[in-house]
């Protein structure tokens, strides 16, 4: 909605869902689609050493984007130094090992040795639709940029029901949401971009039978 219509700053989400409410159709809720990825960050493995008390463990040290790196044992067998991964800090809500409770991460010892957070696979934080195993060596990230802003679900959805809108084709569409924002908030509403239809399709020949029945066939 913001492409056609720049929303003041001082004008909250909750605002715009109970003014389009009031005025327009009904929105039900409203959804920080970036909430669940909440201390869930870019790193970047500083080193990785053998786990002194546990054959399958690593030791690694991350830069995280704060003053120091953090450490954190993790079980991969597949990481090493300068990998950026996805590390899940003290507070985060993760799928542990793909169980379905979520599981808020704490600092914490494992076999002895101090671990800052998780360095995550994508089953854990909701990234199995994007990744298989989170190697981000290939994306423009920094360390503690927060993932959400890595995958564009930075954003926020109004859930409008149904029923308010069966009537009102012209809110079909992200435009027609602006265009009433624009009426509502008195802004104004920026054009659509021009669309150059391609050449060469086929031409249809199309003949109303009944006029009275079908005004119109576009």
């Amino acid at each position: 909605v913001k492409k056609y219509i720049d929303i003041p700053a001082d004008l909250t989400n909750a605002q715009i869902a109970y003014d389009l409410t009031m005025r327009t159709v009904e929105v039900e809720a409203v959804v920080d689609t970036a909430a669940k990825f909440h201390d869930i960050v870019v790193g970047q493995i500083t080193s990785v050493e053998a786990h002194p008390n546990a054959d399958k463990l690593k030791v690694c040290l991350v830069n995280i984007g704060e003053t120091e790196d953090v450490q954190i044992v993790c079980g991969g067998s597949n990481l090493y130094s300068g990998e950026k991964v996805v590390v899940s800090k003290p507070g985060a809500e993760v799928y542990w090992h793909g169980e379905s409770e979520l599981m808020k991460i704490k600092e914490t010892k494992m076999r002895g040795v101090a671990s800052y957070g998780m360095i995550c696979g994508a089953e854990e934080v909701y990234l199995g639709d994007f990744y298989v195993i989170v190697d981000l060596g290939d994306v423009d990230a920094a360390p503690g940029q927060n993932i959400a802003d890595i995958i564009g679900m930075n954003d926020t959805v109004l859930e409008i029901d149904n029923k308010s809108l069966t009537n009102r084709p012209d809110l079909w569409g992200h435009y027609g949401i602006a265009r009433e924002l624009a009426a509502i908030y008195k802004l104004p509403l920026k054009l659509l971009d021009e669309f150059d239809a391609p050449t060469g399709l086929k031409d249809y020949d199309v003949e109303i039978i009944n006029a009275e029945k079908c005004y119109r066939y576009a």
